[in-house]
């Protein structure tokens, strides 16, 4: 069973493609031009071909007939086989090839691809459209053979300029809606659309050929479409663009603006190679900004991701630097380095400040009966109890092999006493398995003939040697 889907894209792309036939038609009629100096619905069947794939030849195929058919007034047969088959063919092929060759469906983000879609949706199809219609033209008697050159290249540019005319904006806001919301302000890009429509009415509405000043003035316009292009996105530079292209379109035909100056005898030839012009400028441009946008924002990605490594390396390499391998506690250079600091603040302000050292107790005995790595453990199990019984604001660090030191801030011999005392309870509620891990912790309180933190220290490990000693000699007792 065929998806509603499907069904429905057919129907919307049949409707389109018609609608602007007729339109194009009923607007052109009057100048009695052959062929008509844009064909907006090339751009729609490429944007049919594009956005939605092959699956949408069905529509086109049936929106080209229909014109065909009642627009040119083409015999059944000659509508529903050569003319509209062509119609069909010319945009599925650009884009197979434009998808071929870009992998994308819209070609507008890199110079290369833009390219692609000039050659292939562009150039490509509207040769093949054009060769066709100029034969079928001939057959008919529409055009002699004297004028095949002539009609080829107007029919030519007549696909090209319906292509450039419609195709970018339609792509852009039909296929690529991730990116329809613009940076910069809105208020600018209103500004500068609304100047340059006013300015494109009065180049070629509100001045008369003959009294043209200058042919080149619409040249001009490539400045406020550029700027849009570059300042905003080619989501609001391709739409003004058809703006600006029909504007000037109706101009031109109404025998208005710099196109029908003296001499010039081609003026829809003129306007559409201006059209082509512009549009694969603001093509161009749109995609090196793209490009340029893009490889700035794959730098800024580098540099954020060169800037966390950096900031993960800084942080390792200052815990490394700044702490001891195995227990992780504070090693013995940043010990005293932010020791010494905190000794000077407790000088400065007058507050209290005690010192712990703290030996394990036998280490070499662990070390020569269960093993060093045992020993490591036993070590590792005096930090943890020492890290779990003081504060964050306090300061533990190894000093040494087995031993190590604290400073609490703020702390009477009082609270030091109960410090060690829960180190004790710690060490005593967690032993390793067949090995008791104990510690002799000696205790010093700051004084006024503490000058250094080494006086502190040297009083607290005099203090903790009377404590193993008193230890030992209890032990032997027992």
């Amino acid at each position: 069973m065929i998806p509603m889907r499907l069904v429905l894209g057919n129907c919307g792309v049949a409707v389109a493609y018609a609608l602007a036939g007729l339109g194009t038609s009923a607007f052109l009629s009057p100048y009695g031009f052959f062929p008509s100096p844009f064909w907006p619905p090339a751009g729609i069947g490429l944007t049919a071909a594009l956005v939605g794939g092959t699956r949408l030849w069905p529509g086109i195929f049936a929106g080209a007939f229909y014109v065909n058919w009642t627009v040119f007034d083409e015999p059944l047969w000659l509508a529903l086989g050569t003319t509209s088959a062509v119609n069909v063919a010319a945009p599925i092929l650009g884009s197979t090839l434009i998808r071929w060759t870009t992998h994308s469906r819209i070609p507008f983000y890199r110079f290369r691809h833009v390219v692609c879609f000039t050659v292939f949706g562009a150039i490509v199809p509207s040769c093949l459209a054009a060769s066709a219609g100029v034969a079928l033209a001939v057959k008919a008697g529409l055009v002699t053979v004297a004028g095949i050159d002539s009609a080829w290249w107007r029919w030519t540019l007549s696909e090209a300029g319906g292509t450039f005319l419609l195709a970018p904006p339609l792509i852009l806001w039909w296929g690529d809606r991730r990116r329809q919301r613009l940076p910069g302000n809105p208020w600018e890009a209103a500004v500068v659309s609304a100047a340059t429509l006013m300015f494109t009415l009065i180049v070629f509405l509100g001045i008369r050929g003959p009294a043209h000043p200058f042919q080149g003035i619409p040249y001009l316009l490539f400045a406020p479409i550029l700027w849009l292009t570059v300042r905003f996105s080619l989501h609001i530079a391709t739409p003004l663009l058809s703006a600006v292209a029909l504007v000037a379109i109706g101009g031109t035909l109404l025998q208005h603006g710099p196109f029908h100056l003296a001499g010039n005898t081609q003026p829809l030839f003129g306007l559409s190679m201006l059209v082509v012009a512009l549009g694969c400028t603001t093509l161009a441009v749109g995609a090196l900004v793209s490009e340029r946008q893009a490889a700035e924002d794959k730098l800024r990605e580098m540099n954020e991701t060169l800037e966390e490594k950096v900031a993960q390396r800084t942080t390792e390499l200052h815990r490394r630097a700044t702490r001891d391998g195995l227990t992780e506690v504070c090693n013995r250079a940043y010990f005293f380095e932010q020791g010494n600091r905190i000794l000077k603040e407790a000088q400065s302000s007058g507050q209290p400040l005690a010192a712990l050292m703290i030996d394990v107790d036998y280490l070499k005995a662990i070390n020569d009966r269960h093993g060093h790595h045992m020993g490591d453990a036993a070590i590792l199990r005096i930090a943890n109890a020492c890290r779990a019984s003081v504060r964050d604001s306090d300061l533990v660090g190894r000093i040494g092999g087995d031993e190590f030191a604290a400073l609490l801030q703020d702390t009477e011999a009082g609270g030091a006493l109960a410090v060690r005392a829960r180190i004790e309870r710690v060490l005593q509620s967690a032993s390793l398995p067949d090995v008791t891990v104990g510690a002799s912790i000696g205790i010093a309180v700051l004084t006024d003939a503490d000058t250094q933190l080494s006086d502190l220290l040297n009083r607290a490990d005099a203090a903790m040697y009377a404590e193993k000693q008193r230890r030992h000699a209890q032990r032997t007792a027992d």
